[in-house]
Formats: structure tokens, sequence, C-alpha cells
């Protein structure tokens, strides 16, 4: 062991890692409560448990992980997550060892579980808990409280006196889920996390999954497995209660295997009068039973979709089928069930042309009922895309693979320019208004941020009011139907194209900053913007290269590089950072603009404004 502070009763702070529970390439929000659970099996086991969320303390996150090490006199810091969140990890362990350079630090999590050995060697960490932690954390706290020897406890990973890497037996599955108690929300600031998020609330109602797709891992364990009804709903009762949740997402991979525990499920919540969400497999959809999900509350279906092409599906090992997607759409489209949140993953190893356009040509069918994310897939580790990448030599350093933060890579049989045309495409759909309300009429607007709008609902024909903010667009839920519809008060505006770029140099290049929504709407209503001296520039790596409405994103540099004057900074909600950055590290630019409004009573015409440098 690399600490010498074995052989004592020890202070053990559980440190949830700023903004794990949002993914590097998702907007979607899942408080991680992976945890929460560890730190309530802890603090069952009687041991000195101390936690801190590091999206709430009042300081920055080095600061509050300082105080919270002094304050407790913390012999050991315990920290986790996925390989997405390598460089959260990562700076957890430098920060306490800054305050504490002989703390002890342990990991778990599916960044370990997937491949230990390389996840240890990135992450510098004393100790790594592979698979489930509630039974190997409290033995290994014991072991280190008493200064026992700790290479007989299954499910751990650990650095010998020599620095070399031991991994022990692997731990069994947790059979009875029951048995564990629920997490530890309060220590994690649950509660202040609900009402952020306007009640909506999370829950595990079983583990692992029974399928093996290839590019999925199972953190929790090979073996599916289900909590009993009565411990769940004893959770929904303490929830509901305790942290007010009225929407509640049943996180789980797979939410059941059969429809008799939906409908017990659904008989049971029906009396809490809260909505909720789970995940289902396309192939389960029936009428009857998503009617009486919906009648339950149910509001939201996750389908894992992935593809639109059966050979893909079949190669991704899905078990699945074209026919049933559709059919499961179709049903939920005309129950009244929203999909919004199911995905389509391009990318698998066998993608080609062929494919990819079948995909996309489903897409445009059913983007009128529902909106379809589109995605690439990633190559996570521990999954079987990730074997067949190191094996073909696609992936060749682990190491620095996971340094990188797990970069989308090409595995499939598409040639590097067909690949990057492909998340060229990706990216620009993405930005294209996918279930848009009809009729929008702007009926006042305050300001930018505080408009009204009445719109026709997409699916019921209904006539509705909903206040939303001029530049960013909205999804919302028809009062009549349940259906979400888009709405955007951008596309009600006044728009007088000269008007737009009157302030506008006209005989030299102007860099648009923000490859984002705004963009893509100022691109798609002001014709002059598809000019050549209209550079799109983005300080995002991942959308470097990439073609997005006929233009090549530019990195910021490009504006020095090309002595570019004039800057348009699109990406509204960073205006603050970015003006800072331009006036500090881009001196070519000597007129800077933002899009704004000219604003009456029942108009909102769009306009561009000067910002002193």
């Amino acid at each position: 062991m690399t600490s010498n502070i074995r052989g004592a009763h020890l202070n053990y702070l559980l440190v949830m890692p700023k903004k794990l529970s949002k993914g590097a390439t998702t907007t979607s929000v899942i408080f991680p409560l992976g945890i929460a659970y560890i730190s309530a099996a802890m603090k069952k086991a009687g041991l000195a448990v101390f936690t801190l969320n590091l999206d709430f303390p009042e300081e920055e996150a080095p600061a509050a992980l300082g105080k919270a090490i002094h304050s407790h006199q913390i012999d050991v810091v315990c920290t986790g997550g996925l390989s997405l969140d390598v460089h959260k990890i990562l700076d957890v362990i430098k920060a306490a060892r800054e305050v504490k350079p002989n703390i002890l630090t342990i990991v778990g999590g599916g960044i370990i579980s997937s491949d230990p050995d390389t996840a240890m060697s990135v992450l510098g960490a004393d100790i790594g808990v592979i698979g489930e932690g509630e039974q190997t954390i409290c033995e290994l706290a014991k072991a280190l409280d008493s200064g026992s020897p700790i290479e007989s406890i299954p499910g751990v990973i650990y650095r010998a006196t020599d620095g070399q890497l031991v991994t022990t037996t692997p731990r069994k599955e947790i059979l009875n889920l029951d048995e564990i108690p629920f997490p530890d929300f309060d220590g994690f600031n649950y509660e202040r996390w609900v009402a952020f998020y306007g009640g909506g609330g999370v829950l595990l109602s079983d583990r692992s999954c029974p399928f093996r797709c290839t590019f999925c891992f199972h953190p929790t364990g090979e073996k599916y497995r289900q909590r009993s009804l009565d411990n769940i709903f004893e959770e929904i009762s303490h929830q509901t209660s305790r942290y007010k949740v009225t929407n509640l997402s049943l996180t789980s991979e797979l939410f059941s295997t059969t429809p008799q525990r939906i409908y017990d499920f659904c008989e049971r919540i029906r009396p809490h009068g809260i909505s909720w969400s789970c995940c289902l497999r396309v192939s389960d959809a029936d009428p009857e039973l998503l009617r009486t999900m919906r009648d339950s509350g149910c509001s939201l279906v996750c389908f894992g979709l992935e593809s639109g092409d059966d050979s893909i599906l079949k190669s991704m090992r899905k078990g699945i089928t074209v026919a049933q997607i559709a059919s499961a759409l179709d049903i939920c489209y005309d129950v009244g069930i929203s999909t919004e949140a199911s995905n389509f993953i391009f990318g698998d190893v066998n993608e080609t042309t062929e494919t990819v356009s079948n995909t996309l040509e489903f897409w445009r069918k059913y983007n009128a009922k529902t909106h379809i994310n589109l995605s690439l897939i990633q190559t996570y580790p521990g999954t079987v895309l990730y074997e067949y990448a190191c094996k073909t030599g696609i992936i060749r350093d682990k190491e620095m693979f996971l340094k990188s933060g797990c970069p989308i890579i090409n595995v499939s049989k598409l040639s590097s320019k067909e690949y990057h045309d492909l998340v060229s495409q990706i990216a620009e759909f993405r930005l294209h208004p996918h279930i848009p309300a009809e009729n929008l009429t702007l009926l006042s607007a305050e300001d930018e941020e505080h408009c009204m709008l009445q719109y026709t609902c997409r699916r019921c024909g209904g006539q509705n009011i909903e206040p939303c903010s001029f530049w960013y667009t909205k999804k919302c839920s028809c009062p009549k139907c349940g259906s979400i519809n888009e709405v955007d008060a951008f596309r009600s505006a006044t728009h007088i194209e000269q008007e737009f770029i009157s302030k506008l140099p006209t005989d030299s290049r102007i860099a648009l900053w923000g490859a984002g929504g705004i963009f893509y709407k100022l691109y798609n209503q002001y014709s002059c913007l598809a000019s050549d001296r209209f550079v799109l520039v983005d300080s995002n790596p991942e959308l470097q290269g990439l073609t997005i409405c006929s233009k090549i994103v530019q990195p910021p540099e490009y504006i020095n590089s090309h002595a570019i004057d004039t800057l348009v900074i699109t990406a509204r909600s960073r205006f603050p950072e970015i003006a800072q950055i331009v006036r500090g590290t881009h001196p070519s630019v000597t007129s800077l603009f933002i899009p704004t409004s000219r604003l009456t009573p029942n108009t909102i015409t769009p306009l561009l404004d000067s910002v002193v440098l």
C-alpha cells in the first residue's frame, strides 16, 4: 500500500465528483446513485463516513474538498464513476492529495469494473473496487480500520508494497437487492437536486440486464436481479414524502422482463399521483400494457432503438427488428406516451453507407411523431466493441484512450471520409427542429427571456399558451393530449435580413463563434450567412473540422491566423466567457457583436448589437 495510515479507526469521505450526473455527450441528467448506495451501506455498518456532493458546495470544488478533509480529519477519500468521468475522478484524487499527501484513495464504479488494470494505472488510486461495492467497501474499510490484510477480500484491486497491481478473486453479485439499504440521499443533497429539477427523482428498480448488446457494459454484474415491489414502493413513499418527488425516473437499464410485473407496478403507483418514466424493449410494447402505464402516470418510455437497419441490429446483438421498433413507436404515439428519449446510434462494426441511409430514412419518417436522438456509437471499456477495437489495433494504447476520455472512434466499415461526413451530418441534424409545434403566434414579450407563445399541438390540434425564451427552443407537453411539442419564439419573429446585418462591414470576413442552435436558426433564416465571407468557429474539439450548414467548423485560432476583425458570438449562453477570451487572446478582433432583438408589445425583430471590446 502507498499509504501508512492503516491500523486506525479511519474517517472516510465519499465524494460525488462535480457534474458526474451529466454525460460528456449528452445533456441528460441522472442523479448518480452508485456512491449514494455505497454511503448508505457504510453508514449502516457503523463506519465513520462523511459525504460531499461537489455540485452543491458554496465554495469551488478544490476548496470544498480541502475544507471537508480538514474539518473531519479525513483519512480515506472514496469516489468513482464511469469511464467517461475519468477527468472528474482524477480531479478529486489530485485535489485530495494536494490537501493531504498521504491520504488513501479508493475508486469504484464502472471505470474500475470495466478494465481494472488500465483504470488504476490512469487514476493512480490506491485501491479499486470491482463490481457492486456495498459489501466490498464495508469489508475493505473494516480491514483498513483493523490493519488486517486485504488480499482475501473479493472484488478488490490494489497496489502491493512494490507498486504492482494485485487483483483479488471476483465477488459474486448481490442476489437479494432488498437487503441493500436505500441510497444515502441526505448525504448528497438530493433534496436540492430534486428541487432544482422541478421535482424529478430517480430510482433503481433492478440491476444489470439479461441482454448482451455489443456496445453495453454492465457495471453491477452480469446477472439480472430485481427488487421486490414492496421494497420499491417503500422507497417511493420515502422519496415523495421526504424529498417532494413528483416525477420519478426508473433509471435501470431495463424496467422489467415480464408484463405482469409492470401491471402490478402500475396498480401500486397510481395512488401516489406522480408521473414516472422507464426503459423498455420495443419487443415488449403492447397497446393494453402501455395504456395501463399511461393511466397510472407513465409519461415517457425510453427505448434502445439503436438502428433502423435489421443487419445492424443483428450485428449489435439487440435481438429486435426494425418492424418491432416501428410498432413500438406507433403504439406509444397512439396511446399518448412520449418516446422522446429513444436513440439511434451509428457506427457499428458492420455499418455501411447503405445501413446509415436506411436508419436515416426511418428517422425522417418518424420525425413527425417522435424525437429520436441521433448519436455515434461509443467504445466503452468492458464492451465487446472495446475488445474488438483493441484486438484489431484501432485502440493501440488503452491508457491513452481512457486518458483522452474514451473519444468516439471509427470501428465501422465506413471509410475515414464517409465517417467524417456522417459525424457532420449527425451534428447538423441534432440542431434541426424535430417535433415542432404548429401555428406559432407571439402574444407578448416583456424581454428576450419572457415571451408568451400561442401554439397548435402537432398531434391533437389543441390551442395552448406557453412561456418561453426568445433564442432557445423549448419542449413542452400539451395539456390536452400530453404530446411533446417544440416551441420556438424565434420562428414567430419579424425577420428583416438587411436590418439584421446592417451594422456588419460589407467587405471583410466575419467569424461566427458558436456552432450550436442559435447559429443554425440564423443560418436558415438569413441567406447572407451562407456567403463564404462568414466563417464558423467553435472551441469544442469534437465539432472542429466538421461541416455544419456547409461551413467547416474552425478552431478559434483561425480568427488570428486569418486576421479576422469582426466577430459575432452566436453562443449567447457563453457570451461573457467568450468575450473575455476574445479580449485577451484575439487582438485582430476590433468589432464584436451579439445577436439581440428589438421588442414591441407584440413583435420581436432579431438584430445584431455591437459590444465594446
